[in-house]
Protein backbone atom coordinates (compact mmCIF):
# COMPACT_ATOMS: atom_id res chain seq x y z
CA UNK A 1 0.00 0.00 0.00
CA UNK A 2 2.92 2.69 0.69
CA UNK A 3 3.94 2.41 -3.26
CA UNK A 4 0.78 2.27 -4.52
CA UNK A 5 0.21 6.37 -4.28
CA UNK A 6 3.54 6.88 -5.71
CA UNK A 7 2.05 4.38 -8.93
CA UNK A 8 -0.86 6.24 -9.40
CA UNK A 9 0.71 9.84 -8.93
CA UNK A 10 3.19 8.78 -11.54
CA UNK A 11 0.51 7.45 -13.97
CA UNK A 12 -1.50 10.62 -13.60
CA UNK A 13 1.95 13.02 -14.05
CA UNK A 14 2.68 10.90 -16.88
CA UNK A 15 -0.48 11.56 -18.76
CA UNK A 16 -0.33 15.55 -18.08
CA UNK A 17 2.58 15.49 -20.01
CA UNK A 18 1.42 13.68 -22.96
CA UNK A 19 -1.60 15.44 -23.17
CA UNK A 20 0.52 18.89 -22.92
CA UNK A 21 2.99 17.76 -25.34
CA UNK A 22 0.36 16.53 -28.14
CA UNK A 23 -1.41 19.84 -27.68
CA UNK A 24 2.05 22.15 -27.78
CA UNK A 25 3.38 20.77 -31.14
CA UNK A 26 1.00 22.48 -33.33
CA UNK A 27 2.23 25.57 -31.87
CA UNK A 28 5.94 24.81 -31.97
CA UNK A 29 6.01 23.17 -35.32
CA UNK A 30 7.97 24.98 -37.93
CA UNK A 31 6.70 23.46 -40.75
CA UNK A 32 3.31 23.87 -40.35
CA UNK A 33 0.32 24.53 -42.78
CA UNK A 34 0.43 28.09 -42.69
CA UNK A 35 4.31 27.90 -43.00
CA UNK A 36 3.95 24.98 -46.27
CA UNK A 37 0.96 27.39 -47.91
CA UNK A 38 2.80 31.13 -47.25
CA UNK A 39 5.91 29.58 -48.83
CA UNK A 40 4.21 29.17 -52.35
CA UNK A 41 1.07 31.36 -52.51
CA UNK A 42 0.16 35.17 -52.10
CA UNK A 43 -2.56 35.99 -49.00
CA UNK A 44 -6.22 36.54 -50.39
CA UNK A 45 -6.42 34.60 -53.15
CA UNK A 46 -7.30 30.90 -53.68
CA UNK A 47 -5.17 28.35 -55.11
CA UNK A 48 -6.14 24.43 -56.07
CA UNK A 49 -3.36 22.32 -54.00
CA UNK A 50 -2.24 20.35 -56.94
CA UNK A 51 1.21 18.77 -55.27
CA UNK A 52 3.55 20.86 -57.39
CA UNK A 53 3.17 24.50 -57.54
CA UNK A 54 1.08 24.62 -54.07
CA UNK A 55 1.92 21.75 -51.66
CA UNK A 56 -0.87 18.93 -50.83
CA UNK A 57 -0.78 19.17 -46.75
CA UNK A 58 0.28 15.92 -44.67
CA UNK A 59 -1.92 13.50 -44.24
CA UNK A 60 -4.75 15.00 -46.59
CA UNK A 61 -6.53 11.41 -48.45
CA UNK A 62 -5.56 11.17 -51.55
CA UNK A 63 -9.05 11.23 -53.10
CA UNK A 64 -9.75 14.34 -51.58
CA UNK A 65 -9.23 17.72 -53.88
CA UNK A 66 -8.48 20.99 -51.83
CA UNK A 67 -8.02 24.44 -52.50
CA UNK A 68 -6.67 26.73 -49.87
CA UNK A 69 -7.05 30.52 -49.33
CA UNK A 70 -4.43 31.95 -46.58
CA UNK A 71 -6.60 35.24 -45.94
CA UNK A 72 -5.41 38.46 -44.31
CA UNK A 73 -7.58 41.05 -42.68
CA UNK A 74 -5.24 43.70 -41.67
CA UNK A 75 -6.15 46.25 -44.77
CA UNK A 76 -9.94 44.96 -45.36
CA UNK A 77 -12.39 42.46 -45.00
CA UNK A 78 -12.02 38.88 -46.86
CA UNK A 79 -14.87 37.75 -49.09
CA UNK A 80 -14.97 33.92 -49.64
CA UNK A 81 -17.42 32.46 -52.78
CA UNK A 82 -17.18 28.65 -52.58
CA UNK A 83 -20.09 25.83 -54.71
CA UNK A 84 -20.52 22.81 -52.33
CA UNK A 85 -22.48 21.21 -54.82
CA UNK A 86 -22.37 18.07 -52.94
CA UNK A 87 -23.05 16.70 -49.70
CA UNK A 88 -19.55 15.92 -48.56
CA UNK A 89 -18.72 18.53 -49.73
CA UNK A 90 -16.78 20.97 -46.92
CA UNK A 91 -15.72 24.41 -46.57
CA UNK A 92 -13.32 25.29 -42.89
CA UNK A 93 -12.09 28.89 -42.01
CA UNK A 94 -9.34 28.48 -39.18
CA UNK A 95 -6.46 30.29 -37.33
CA UNK A 96 -3.06 30.09 -38.98
CA UNK A 97 -2.24 27.34 -36.06
CA UNK A 98 -5.14 25.13 -37.35
CA UNK A 99 -7.91 25.90 -34.68
CA UNK A 100 -11.28 25.99 -36.48
CA UNK A 101 -13.88 28.49 -36.03
CA UNK A 102 -16.02 28.07 -39.02
CA UNK A 103 -17.10 24.77 -40.65
CA UNK A 104 -19.64 24.55 -43.43
CA UNK A 105 -20.82 21.17 -45.54
CA UNK A 106 -22.72 20.97 -48.55
CA UNK A 107 -25.38 18.73 -46.90
CA UNK A 108 -25.83 21.69 -44.63
CA UNK A 109 -26.02 24.77 -46.68
CA UNK A 110 -29.29 25.55 -48.07
CA UNK A 111 -27.83 26.64 -51.95
CA UNK A 112 -25.22 24.82 -53.64
CA UNK A 113 -22.67 28.00 -53.28
CA UNK A 114 -21.95 29.99 -50.31
CA UNK A 115 -21.12 33.60 -49.56
CA UNK A 116 -18.54 34.46 -46.39
CA UNK A 117 -17.47 37.63 -45.52
CA UNK A 118 -14.82 37.61 -42.92
CA UNK A 119 -14.03 40.74 -40.64
CA UNK A 120 -12.05 40.37 -37.75
CA UNK A 121 -13.17 40.68 -34.03
CA UNK A 122 -11.54 44.23 -32.96
CA UNK A 123 -13.53 46.04 -36.24
CA UNK A 124 -16.84 44.28 -35.39
CA UNK A 125 -18.46 47.69 -33.81
CA UNK A 126 -17.36 49.80 -36.78
CA UNK A 127 -18.59 47.25 -39.13
CA UNK A 128 -21.64 47.93 -41.73
CA UNK A 129 -22.14 45.62 -43.85
CA UNK A 130 -25.30 42.66 -43.09
CA UNK A 131 -25.92 39.71 -44.32
CA UNK A 132 -27.35 40.96 -47.23
CA UNK A 133 -25.26 42.56 -49.84
CA UNK A 134 -25.61 45.35 -52.01
CA UNK A 135 -27.27 42.91 -55.41
CA UNK A 136 -29.38 41.48 -52.48
CA UNK A 137 -27.51 38.24 -52.29
CA UNK A 138 -27.66 36.02 -49.18
CA UNK A 139 -23.66 35.85 -46.99
CA UNK A 140 -22.41 34.54 -43.98
CA UNK A 141 -20.49 36.93 -41.50
CA UNK A 142 -17.95 35.41 -40.11
CA UNK A 143 -16.27 36.83 -37.03
CA UNK A 144 -12.20 35.74 -36.99
CA UNK A 145 -10.52 36.02 -33.67
CA UNK A 146 -7.21 36.74 -35.31
CA UNK A 147 -6.22 38.76 -38.37
CA UNK A 148 -4.69 35.94 -40.55
CA UNK A 149 -6.18 32.09 -41.35
CA UNK A 150 -6.32 29.84 -43.45
CA UNK A 151 -9.85 28.93 -45.66
CA UNK A 152 -9.86 25.11 -46.91
CA UNK A 153 -12.22 23.66 -49.58
CA UNK A 154 -12.62 19.99 -49.71
CA UNK A 155 -13.98 18.39 -52.33
CA UNK A 156 -14.51 14.05 -52.08
CA UNK A 157 -14.04 12.36 -55.19
CA UNK A 158 -16.93 9.46 -55.70
CA UNK A 159 -14.18 7.96 -58.93
CA UNK A 160 -10.93 9.58 -60.17
CA UNK A 161 -13.28 9.82 -63.68
CA UNK A 162 -15.43 12.64 -61.67
CA UNK A 163 -11.73 14.51 -60.56
CA UNK A 164 -12.25 16.86 -64.14
CA UNK A 165 -15.44 17.78 -62.61
CA UNK A 166 -14.42 18.43 -59.17
CA UNK A 167 -11.77 20.75 -60.28
CA UNK A 168 -13.86 22.98 -62.54
CA UNK A 169 -16.24 23.35 -59.82
CA UNK A 170 -13.10 23.85 -57.03
CA UNK A 171 -11.72 26.68 -59.68
CA UNK A 172 -14.98 28.08 -59.60
CA UNK A 173 -14.42 29.69 -55.37
CA UNK A 174 -13.52 33.11 -55.20
CA UNK A 175 -11.05 34.60 -52.09
CA UNK A 176 -11.06 38.30 -52.19
CA UNK A 177 -10.15 41.92 -50.48
CA UNK A 178 -13.70 43.49 -49.94
CA UNK A 179 -13.74 46.21 -51.90
CA UNK A 180 -14.62 49.63 -49.65
CA UNK A 181 -17.60 50.99 -49.62
CA UNK A 182 -18.40 54.00 -50.94
CA UNK A 183 -21.15 56.43 -48.93
CA UNK A 184 -23.39 58.03 -51.56
CA UNK A 185 -23.33 61.82 -51.16
CA UNK A 186 -26.68 63.85 -52.52
CA UNK A 187 -25.10 67.12 -54.24
CA UNK A 188 -27.13 70.24 -53.07
CA UNK A 189 -26.14 73.13 -55.88
CA UNK A 190 -26.83 76.44 -53.53
CA UNK A 191 -29.67 78.98 -53.75
CA UNK A 192 -29.15 82.05 -56.01
CA UNK A 193 -28.95 85.17 -53.74
CA UNK A 194 -32.31 87.14 -54.13
CA UNK A 195 -31.60 90.65 -55.44
CA UNK A 196 -32.39 93.28 -52.41
CA UNK A 197 -33.11 96.97 -52.25
CA UNK A 198 -35.74 99.32 -54.22
CA UNK A 199 -34.83 98.07 -57.51
CA UNK A 200 -36.33 95.02 -57.23
CA UNK A 201 -39.34 94.34 -59.58
CA UNK A 202 -42.62 93.10 -58.76
CA UNK A 203 -43.00 89.33 -59.83
CA UNK A 204 -45.31 89.00 -62.85
CA UNK A 205 -48.50 87.37 -62.48
CA UNK A 206 -49.20 84.30 -64.48
CA UNK A 207 -51.94 84.78 -66.93
CA UNK A 208 -55.35 82.70 -66.28
CA UNK A 209 -56.35 80.27 -68.06
CA UNK A 210 -60.10 80.34 -69.47
CA UNK A 211 -61.72 77.50 -69.49
CA UNK A 212 -63.30 75.89 -72.12
CA UNK A 213 -66.91 75.38 -71.98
Amino acid sequence: MGSLPWVLGGTVAAGIIHILCVFSIPLLAERDAWARLSAAMKPNALVVADGKNVPRLPFTPPDVLTAYCLFDLSSNNVIVKSPLPEGPWSLTVSTRSGENFYVVTGADAKKPEVRLLIIPHDRLPEEASTEKTEQGDDQNIIVSPSQTGIVAIRAPLRGESFRGLALDELRKARCEIQKPLVPLVASVEPLAAEPSGESEQPARRRPRRQKRR
